[in-house]
C-alpha cells in the first residue's frame, strides 16, 4: 500500500503544495451528544483555482462521534484536492456522512486512509452528485480483532457529470466485519465508476466481507463501470460480491401511471425507492433526516 501511495500524483501535488491542514483529536472516553460539522466555505470570487487541503481525525480510545462533511454553494472551476488520514482506537466509533450536493462545475478529488483498531466500527456514508467531475478513493485497514466498517454510498448524475467511487478494504486480522452497499442513478450523459476490493491478509481468518454495486441507467447515453475484487489468502472467511446494472423496470411505470401519476413522478418515485435502501443504512436518525430533506430522497 505504501508504494501506492508514494505512486499517486494527486497525493504528492496535495504535500507538495499544501495550503491548509487541521487536525481533530477525539479525546480518550468522549462522547459527543451532536454530530460534528465540517462546513468547506470558498468564497464566491474564487474561480479556476487549486486547493490542497488535509484534515485529519485521530479518535484516542473509547471515544464517539459522528461527522458531516458539507460545501458551499457558489464555487466553480476550481480544483480541490482533499487528503485526510483517519485512526479510530480501540472501542471507538466514528460515523463519516460525506456531502456532496450543490451543484458546481468544479473538479474533486478525496483521498481517505482510514485504520481501525480493535472492537473499533466505521460508518461511512457518500452522496456523490454535486461537482461537474469527482473522485472518492477510500483507502480502510482492519488492523485488529473484532473491528468492523459499514460503507454505503450513492451516485446519482446527471447533466454529463463524471463521479467515481473506489473502496479498498483491507482485513489485515482475525474476526473483522466489513459491509458496502453502492447505489447509482445515471441520466443526461453522465458517467458513473465504482471500484471495489476487498483484501483479506493470510493471518485474517474469520473474516465476513460483503460488497454490492447496483445501478439504474434512466437514458441510453450513460455509461456506468464496476469493477468488484476479492483477494483472499486465508482459508476460513466468507467474503461475496456482486454487481448489477440495467433500465428503468417499464411494468412499474406503467402501474403507477394507472394509479394517477405522471410518467416523470412514476420515475422519480421508482429512483427515489432505489437510493433510499441506502439512506436507510444510516444510523443516526438526526443525519438521516437531514439528508433526506436535502437530496428529496424520501419513502
Amino acid at each position: 500500500m505504501d508504494n501506492e501511495l508514494n505512486e499517486n500524483v494527486l497525493l504528492n501535488l496535495n504535500t507538495a503544495f499544501l495550503s491548509n491542514y487541521i487536525k481533530i483529536t477525539i479525546n480518550k472516553g468522549y462522547q459527543f451528544k451532536k454530530p460534528l460539522i465540517l462546513y468547506n466555505y470558498l468564497t464566491p470570487d474564487l474561480e479556476s483555482h487549486c486547493f490542497n487541503m488535509r484534515l485529519d481525525i485521530n479518535l484516542e480510545d473509547d471515544a464517539s462521534v459522528d461527522v458531516l462533511n458539507i460545501s458551499n454553494k457558489n464555487i466553480k472551476n476550481n480544483f480541490l484536492n482533499f487528503r485526510q488520514k483517519i485512526s479510530i482506537g480501540k472501542n471507538s466509533v466514528l460515523k463519516n456522512y460525506n456531502l456532496d450536493i450543490n451543484p458546481t462545475s468544479n473538479i474533486k478529488y478525496s483521498f481517505k486512509d482510514i485504520s481501525l483498531d480493535k472492537n473499533s466500527h466505521l460508518e461511512y456514508f457518500i452522496y456523490s452528485k454535486g461537482s461537474k467531475f469527482a473522485k472518492h478513493d477510500i483507502n480502510c485497514s482492519l488492523n485488529n480483532d473484532y473491528g468492523s466498517v459499514a460503507l454505503n454510498g450513492i451516485i446519482d448524475l446527471d447533466n454529463k457529470k463524471h463521479h467515481e467511487i473506489k473502496t479498498v478494504i483491507n482485513h489485515n486480522k482475525e474476526n473483522c466485519k466489513s459491509y458496502q452497499l453502492i447505489k447509482s442513478v445515471l441520466s443526461d450523459n453522465s458517467k458513473g465508476v465504482y471500484q471495489g476490493k476487498i483484501y483479506v491478509n493470510s493471518v485474517a481468518q474469520k473474516t465476513d466481507g460483503y460488497q454490492l454495486s447496483r445501478a439504474l441507467l434512466l437514458n441510453e447515453d450513460v455509461e456506468f463501470n464496476a469493477k468488484p475484487e476479492l483477494e483472499i489468502y486465508a482459508d476460513d472467511v466468507k467474503c461475496s460480491h456482486g454487481s448489477t446494472s440495467g433500465n428503468i423496470d417499464e411494468n412499474s411505470i406503467f402501474y403507477l401511471m394507472s394509479r394517477g401519476l405522471s410518467h416523470s413522478q412514476s420515475k422519480k418515485l421508482l429512483t427515489n425507492g432505489f437510493l433510499n435502501e441506502v439512506i436507510e443504512k444510516i444510523t443516526n436518525e438526526d443525519v438521516k433526516s437531514l439528508i433526506k430533506k436535502l437530496t428529496g430522497i424520501k419513502e
